[in-house]
């Protein structure tokens, strides 16, 4: 538990370093170039009975290095009549800005312009008076607009965009406004309302003369708009307001049919993100019962058994040099080919020249190998080795072992997947005999990794716990929403607060996977009892000479000894075992044709004239295991300087729909 708290203490003091240096890197980000941010904007839009409107705007707003504030509309005469009545106020002080009639890019401090600018575009800027410095400041921006309102038979309609989609260039924290009809409706239910825009937004009637909306986190360039039906008649319009229709039932299926979409959008979103949730939640659920239930296990129900030697070959007949020396070094995990190729390869060209699939001869300091036989007889694994030798000696009336090394420069890409393939199929071998369990195998890899995992996780989630508390300072909340978008840290506290159960469960889980590493018995029993037997066969051929044994084996089982042995990495000390008891095949007068066909192996291993003249170093067998360790050695070589990779890298754009409405109000920006 200690251990744990400690561990715990240290992946905190780096988190809320890292967190620290995050904050500090946001804050410098957002610290460059001009800034506008909206704390608060507030419409405070009066319906008069001549169909116009006049509305108030408050603005509490953040600015740096910005000198002229403004707000733009799209003119649409046939939709809305002249815009009148302009006027900015300073709230700091309670004073109404100067207006001036000119044009000018950047507005003089305490001066404003309200004016046609073009491209039929209607522009109200203002000097901040703030082009090198920062601050908070408070202005009011009142405006009338004409002939707003539009009348058919059965209704009358306000629909107003305030912010028009893409023209908005100021993130805005709280958006609030109020809409006030000349008179107060008999029946609140004549009035109807609606708001288009982010779907955070709330629209509501506050009497039977007022609506209020509001909206949290305005993004830069979304839409604002606002739609209101009076089904008695509150305004007279001007004639070019009039519509000779009926227009209510339209408007009605209209917005019924763009707020069934909205919702069935947002259910099959909310459906889609609650399944996934909960499915993954249901398998770490499912994942803790399975470990719990596994950890109740005193350990991995082996029984154990000792045997100190033994003669016997296990499986004799049917047993290959690959699955003893595959067993013979298997723990928990899959060996990995580099560790035991090159036992198993010369093992197994022994074993295919017991077989007679092959022969092995020696002339000097060569060693060659001739094909005999067409290999069909032999085990996936042997074949694999077959195959390799086939391919290296094509052309040839034999392959000198030396020219094994030559192939695998040439074709290292095959003589590589010879190799592998003689792993995998030695290691499917065994899966098929159930002497491993596959299953087993695969869980315990990954509790040998769980650990990993686990203080992975704990450490992001500590971080995020950490960078969470940090940017709730609201000293880094406009740096936050500046750098990050606006609404990052309510955004980012639900999804924490979201996802908090799920990492829990599986920081649970994936702790009671590190605790069952030990009650897995990849090996099953009978693959245990096969090990053992490997085991005691090895330390029987290390030991010979200082057993008492009476019976000494023949020759034709010293033949199998050397394959095994070879497996093990002990026939020189076997050949030295041998020749205690057998001294007369290390001499050449003993051998005719009829021994070197009956026992090639033992010939091959003790050649007289070769043996004689060589160390035990350099006997026929260590050549042969240097042979194909350096082929080996070659492909994995020429693999590494041959491996090119490349990239390709390419992007797609957004799309984006929404904002098919009228009344087009540009937005409002800084400069």
């Amino acid at each position: 538990m200690k251990k744990f708290l400690k561990k715990i203490v240290i992946i905190l003091i780096i988190s809320i370093i890292i967190s620290i240096f995050l904050c500090v890197g946001i804050m410098q980000e957002s610290s460059g170039g001009k800034i506008q941010y909206l704390n608060n904007l507030n419409y405070d839009v009066s319906l008069n009975e001549d169909g116009s409107i006049n509305v108030i705007e408050t603005w509490d707003i953040y600015v740096k290095d910005t000198g002229t504030l403004f707000k733009n509309f799209s003119l649409s005469k046939s939709l809305y009549g002249n815009i009148t009545e302009v006027k900015v106020k300073d709230l700091e002080n309670n004073k109404d800005l100067t207006q001036i009639y000119k044009e000018t890019y950047h507005v003089g401090n305490n001066l404003f312009y309200a004016l046609d600018i073009g491209a039929n575009v209607f522009e109200i800027a203002w000097g901040t008076g703030m082009s090198t410095s920062s601050g908070n400041r408070k202005y009011q921006i009142s405006y009338k607009i004409e002939d707003v309102i539009t009348s058919y038979y059965d209704c009358q309609e306000f629909y107003w965009k305030f912010i028009e989609e893409g023209k908005n260039a100021i993130p805005v924290k709280y958006l609030t406004g109020k809409i006030t009809l000349p008179q107060n409706v008999q029946n609140i239910e004549n009035l109807k309302i609606w708001g288009h825009g982010q779907v955070n937004g709330n629209i509501e009637k506050t009497s039977n003369h007022s609506v209020e909306f509001k909206i949290n986190n305005l993004k830069p360039n979304a839409m604002l708009e606002v739609r209101v039906i009076s089904t008695e008649k509150l305004f007279n319009v001007s004639e070019n307001k009039e519509r000779k229709y009926h227009n209510l039932d339209k408007i009605i299926q209209e917005e019924t049919e763009w707020s069934n979409e909205t919702n069935t959008k947002a259910i099959i979103t909310r459906i889609i993100l609650i399944t996934i949730y909960a499915i993954i939640l249901i398998v770490y659920i499912i994942k803790i019962i399975k470990y719990r239930k596994f950890n109740k296990k005193e350990n991995d129900g082996i029984i154990k058994k000792e045997l100190k030697y033994t003669r016997e070959i296990p499986r004799e007949g049917d047993s290959t040099p690959n699955e003893a020396v595959y067993l013979y070094h298997f723990e928990k995990e899959k060996l990995e080919t580099s560790a035991v190729q090159s036992e198993m390869v010369a093992s197994t060209i022994l074993n295919l020249c017991l077989k007679k699939v092959i022969t092995l001869d020696i002339e000097g300091k060569n060693i060659y190998i001739s094909i005999l036989g067409d290999g069909s007889s032999l085990k996936k694994e042997e074949y694999q080795v077959y195959k390799l030798l086939y391919e290296a000696s094509k052309g040839k009336e034999r392959l000198e072992i030396t020219e094994l090394n030559d192939y695998a420069k040439k074709h290292y890409s095959n003589y590589s997947m010879y190799i592998n393939q003689m792993v995998n199929e030695t290691r499917n071998e065994l899966y098929n005999m159930q002497l491993i369990d596959k299953k087993e195998e695969k869980m315990y890899r990954k509790s040998k990794s769980a650990n990993m995992f686990l203080n992975g996780i704990l450490c992001i989630f500590i971080f995020i716990l950490t960078f969470l508390a940090m940017i709730h300072i609201p000293t880094f909340l406009i740096p936050m929403d500046i750098s990050l978008g606006i609404g990052s840290r309510e955004s980012f506290t639900i999804l924490v607060l979201g996802i908090t159960p799920l990492i829990l469960v599986m920081l649970y889980s994936l702790h009671l996977k590190t605790k069952i590493e030990n009650k897995i018995a990849v090996i099953t029993q009978k693959g245990y009892d096969e090990k053992v037997q490997w085991e005691a066969l090895k330390r029987f051929l290390e030991d010979y000479s200082l057993l008492n044994e009476k019976e000494v084996p023949q020759l034709v089982v010293w033949e199998k000894y050397l394959v095994y042995a070879t497996a093990f990495g002990i026939s020189n000390k076997v050949i030295e075992q041998m020749k205690a008891k057998y001294p007369k095949v290390f001499l050449e007068d003993s051998w005719d044709t009829e021994m070197k066909k009956n026992y090639p192996i033992i010939y091959f291993s003790t050649n007289p004239i070769y043996y004689s003249t060589y160390t035990i170093g350099t006997s026929p067998i260590s050549m042969l295991n240097q042979g194909v360790s350096k082929a080996y050695s070659t492909s994995v070589a020429e693999i590494a300087a041959h491996n090119t990779s490349s990239g390709y890298g390419g992007g797609g754009g957004f799309s984006g729909g929404g904002g098919r409405r009228r009344w087009p109000e540009a937005g409002m920006g800084g400069r």
